[in-house]
């Protein structure tokens, strides 16, 4: 453990290795020196290793200084900031801790101790699939003993009815809306547009962020360990002010309940089997679910010509009919680039006249052999793109790359993945054998497998198993010859191929070109808890992230060093298979959806027109 020593008693002090932690855990506190060492405690007992604890203090007493004392015997990265001046109250300082967190998901809890440390495991075990988990006294076997007097029992209650009265939506399901304990997204926060007023933050977060996705864990709210409440007449008329705040933002925002008329143009969509066509489908089926009418235009209505991996679409010699079905559409959702289809559909239908065109811009073109070529294009393109009403990307480095000042609004939307639940795996100690690498894909040459078969073949260490078909299959198993640790399942059933996302150890893309801009398969894997090992791609290693092993392209040694650096080291396998799940716990197919639905109302808000959307009942565990 490294312990770093605040120079100032107002600056952070930060205790721990660098990298991701696998969760955030934001401790808000006002005078509660009485607690800090207990709360440490607790935490340290309930938290992996590789969590981080942020404590934002607004104390008149040694809070603080109580807090960096426990970081040297505390096992987790700890940072603790003062603020002189505590904006915002109690909800100031957690959006403070919210800001300052690198989890994928954070905990937000008292530091009273009346907020259980041990619930946290309940919290995240729920997360999967939800924007924000809630620890609720009032649902299952949850307890608000811990309140003490009557009198604060009536308060809580009728505050609670009055929230869910006053808000709806959301709010208005949750059976404890005013909790203080919970578990949130960080991605699924709008921080920018949050203007906390005291201490009821979860108010402020659901309501300001639109977050819909909501689970409730029940728990029992524990009597104060030490200090004082802090609850007051004068909080109390704070938390009504918040509410007539909130209230009148959702007023703004409440708009009549019809359903969008959506148009997808793309270059592939089923039957086309590709992972752009997967995508699609996932998006069409989504939205149709929420209410909205969704409609597909792609290569099968109008079939493109194809020579070689160099594809055309006759998209303008059918121009005036595809526009009069534009027309007939609220919004078009494009996705390219592909030559004289995106392309055509900006130049004859954008620059924000007549239907918004929401442009989902995958990656760069990347044509073997035409690389020239391809970066012209791409430069063309992305003036083209600018004609869009907003930009939505995949990845942090096409959402950069797509960027530019007076421009439309760009977005960055990662593809979902289906999570199923987490197949059992042996302890890294005692598995045995060689390790079991994946590949998923089509068997074209952009795909790199003329560098990962020489990587693994004849390698005791590894066993690898190739999932996919294509023209150039034959070749590969040349390639491979007679190496017994080579194997070619071709296509398989969906149920096959999750089989083999749960019994491999290692889910590879060895992909040797930017065409590849995200790695569906990779998150598939992911899920699984499978370790992604892939080439160093813009978008794909975003995907992974600390997650995995990223390596050059078109280099089969390092490849094979990769891989073989996990077979030796299962300790490390394990603790990176437990990072990609968690990873992909994030990603859900749900997710991806409501984003999208997110960026095309707010498209059509900022032409004047304004869509209510339906939204899902809460879930609740345990």
């Amino acid at each position: 453990m490294l312990t770093a020593t605040a120079p100032h008693p107002h600056a952070p002090t930060v205790v721990g290795a660098p990298g991701a932690p696998s969760v955030t855990v934001v401790v808000p506190t006002f005078d509660e020196a009485g607690n800090v060492d207990e709360l440490m405690t607790r935490l340290a007992e309930a938290l992996p290793a590789d969590a981080e604890v942020i404590v934002v203090d607004d104390s008149r007493d040694d809070t603080a200084a109580r807090a960096r004392a426990a970081a040297a015997r505390v096992p987790f990265r700890l940072t603790v900031i003062h603020r002189d001046e505590p904006t915002g109250g109690l909800g100031g300082a957690v959006v403070v801790g919210l800001r300052a967190a690198r989890a994928d998901w954070a905990v937000v809890m008292d530091g009273d101790l009346q907020h259980p440390p041990a619930t946290i495991r309940r919290l995240l075990a729920a997360a999967p699939g939800h924007d924000v988990v809630v620890a609720t006294r009032y649902a299952g076997d949850g307890d608000g003993s811990g309140l003490g007097s009557t009198y604060r029992h009536v308060v809580s209650r009728a505050s609670k009815v009055l929230a869910a009265r006053l808000l709806g939506g959301a709010v208005g399901r949750m059976s404890d809306p005013l909790s203080g304990f919970f578990a949130v997204r960080l991605a699924a926060l709008d921080l920018d547009a949050v203007d906390p007023i005291g201490y009821k933050i979860l108010l402020e977060l659901v309501v300001r962020s639109g977050l819909t996705r909501v689970a409730e864990v029940p728990f029992t709210f524990a009597p104060r360990h030490a200090e004082a409440s802090k609850s007051t007449a004068k909080e109390g008329l704070r938390f009504l002010r918040h509410l007539r705040v909130l209230r009148r933002a959702e007023v703004a925002t409440t708009v009549d309940a019809d359903a969008m008329r959506i148009l997808v143009v793309t270059s592939e969509a089923p039957p086309i089997v590709s992972g752009i066509s997967r995508c699609v489908e996932r998006l069409t089926v989504g939205l149709r679910e929420r209410g909205h009418t969704v409609d597909v235009l792609s290569s099968v209505d109008i079939p493109r010509l194809v020579l070689g991996e160099y594809r055309f679409s006759p998209l303008i010699a059918h121009w005036r009919r595809v526009s009069r079905m534009i027309a007939g559409y609220d919004v078009v959702n494009l996705h390219g680039p592909v030559p004289t289809m995106s392309d055509v559909v900006l130049l004859l239908a954008g620059a924000r006249r007549g239907v918004p065109i929401v442009y989902t811009h995958h990656s760069a073109l990347a044509v073997r052999g035409a690389e020239t070529l391809s970066t012209v294009y791409n430069r063309l393109h992305r003036v083209l793109a600018g004609r869009a009403d907003r930009i939505l990307t995949t990845s942090r480095y096409y959402a950069d790359e797509q960027g530019r000042a007076g421009g439309p609004p760009v977005e960055v939307v990662p593809w979902g993945v289906d999570l199923r639940p987490l197949p059992a795996r042996p302890r890294a100690a005692s598995s045995a054998g060689p390790l079991k690498v994946l590949f998923v894909g089509q068997m074209r040459p952009y795909k790199g497998l003329e560098w990962l078969i020489p990587a693994v073949a004849g390698r005791a260490d590894l066993a690898l198993t190739l999932i996919g078909d294509g023209a150039h299959r034959a070749d590969y198993e040349r390639l491979a010859g007679t190496s017994d640790n080579v194997l070619f399942l071709g296509r398989v059933s969906d149920d096959d191929l999750h089989r083999a996302y749960d019994t491999h150890d290692v889910v590879v893309l060895p992909s040797v070109t930017q065409a590849e801009a995200f790695g569906l398969v990779v998150l598939e894997g992911m899920a699984a808890g499978c370790v992604p090992v892939v080439s160093d791609l813009p978008g794909v290693r975003d995907l992974v992230d600390t997650t995995g092993v990223v390596v050059p392209t078109r280099d089969a040694d390092a490849l094979g060093a990769a891989l073989s650096g996990l077979a030796a080291d299962r300790t490390r396998l394990g603790v990176l298979s437990r990072r990609a799940r968690r990873r992909a716990e994030g990603l859900g197919w749900d997710a991806c959806v409501e984003r999208y639905e997110a960026a095309v109302t707010a498209t059509l808000r900022a032409r004047g027109r304004v869509l209510r959307t339906a939204v899902p009942t809460i879930r609740r565990a345990g």
